[in-house]
């Protein structure tokens, strides 16, 4: 049987941006993980456990919402290596031309084999 659990715009907060405008103060930024793939009986993936993974990023400063994304996506391939996960970096608001409602970044890994 297959399953798929997703924790939707989990905040972090931290410093995220190239302006150094954009550092100054730390800043929300929702980030979406998933996780799919083959269950058995009880959490494959404990959510609760990824929220601690997550934590750990807490105060960091970024440049840019991709490599958060992709050392996100390290460390939960690290802890859990089986099934497929997603994860998406949100900024809203971003100082651009036009005004947006957000930019986001989605990097994704399978599991070897």
């Amino acid at each position: 049987m297959k399953g798929r659990l997703v924790l939707k715009n989990t905040i972090l907060r931290l410093k995220l941006g190239v302006a150094e405008h954009e550092k100054i103060s730390s800043r929300d930024v929702p980030v979406t993980v998933s996780w799919s793939g083959e269950i058995t009986s009880g959490p494959t993936v404990d959510y609760s456990d990824v929220c601690k993974t997550l934590a750990g990023f807490e105060g960091r400063d970024y440049d840019y919402i991709e490599n958060l994304a992709s050392d996100i996506l390290i460390i939960l391939r690290r802890e859990y290596p089986a099934g497929r996960w997603l994860v998406t970096v949100t900024k809203p608001f971003p100082p651009v031309s036009l005004k947006m409602e957000s930019a986001s970044f989605t990097v994704e890994g399978v599991e070897n084999g």
